[in-house]
């Protein structure tokens, strides 16, 4: 059966350049892809090959920033696209697979009082050594076994906001934390506050709107979400359920 693909065009420029890419980079582990080569029109800003992450550089085993998962997690979140874009939304990817390594820096960076920190964007009001404990940072990560993955919602269409290099709280006024859609969420991704929470009643009747219309839209295609993270989504169904995966991403 041919790949599931979204049903937009692509630029030859574009296939020419995932072609290129593809043919360079290390082969996957079996039953993984790059989800860029099956849907290149879902956009992509995977925060930990970047700077602009709550440890102020990017992680260990983030060679790129790219989303790569399971193949049956991949097709199963083409399928929400399609689903959205029938509303007039799409997605925005911020994590996907995550090295077992990155999860080791992150634990790493909680015990070290001296490492760099965004704490006043990423998790205002809660100190770094309590943020394992809170459950913002997990000794294993349900990232590593490549199907789940950390989601915005955006409008279908919208030009792509670029990567922020700074910004306020990730819990204030839509103004002035990180921008990543032109739609409310309520916080931004990676925020460390009880008002990431699917449904806290202190943010606004939009943001609440919105987090139900992707979390309606990913559950409608199998993933179940984290009550304590609106973008956080793991397939139910995934095939490898016990095994945590190390390879880098590149």
């Amino acid at each position: 059966m041919p790949p599931l693909t979204i049903g937009r065009l692509v630029p030859a420029w574009a296939l020419l350049a995932l072609t290129s890419h593809a043919s360079n980079a290390e082969p996957l582990p079996p039953g993984f892809v790059r989800l860029r080569e099956l849907a290149p029109a879902i956009a992509q800003d995977i925060r930990y090959a970047t700077p602009f992450n709550f440890t102020s550089a990017a992680v260990p085993g983030y060679g790129r920033g790219e989303c790569v998962l399971t193949r049956i997690a991949a097709d199963a979140l083409i399928r929400v696209e399609q689903r959205l874009a029938r509303q007039g939304y799409g997605l925005k990817l911020f994590d996907c697979y995550r090295p077992a390594r990155a999860v080791a820096a992150f634990n790493d960076w909680g015990k070290r009082p001296d490492a760099p920190d965004r704490g006043r964007i990423f998790h205002p009001g809660i100190a770094r050594g309590d943020l394992v404990a809170n459950g913002y940072i997990a000794a294993n990560s349900s990232h590593s076994r490549g199907s789940t993955v950390d989601v915005g919602l955006v409008r279908a269409g919208e030009t792509a906001l670029p990567t922020p290099v700074d910004a306020g709280p990730c819990d204030g006024p839509p103004a002035t934390r990180p921008r990543e859609s032109s739609l409310d969420l309520g916080t931004s991704f990676d925020c460390f506050s009880e008002k990431s929470a699917l449904r806290h009643p202190g943010v606004t009747a939009e943001a609440r709107r919105n987090r139900e219309t992707l979390a309606a839209a990913m559950a409608a295609e199998g993933f179940r979400g984290y009550g304590k993270e609106w973008w956080h989504f793991t397939l139910a169904k995934e095939p490898f359920p016990r095994t945590a995966f190390d390879f880098v991403i590149e």
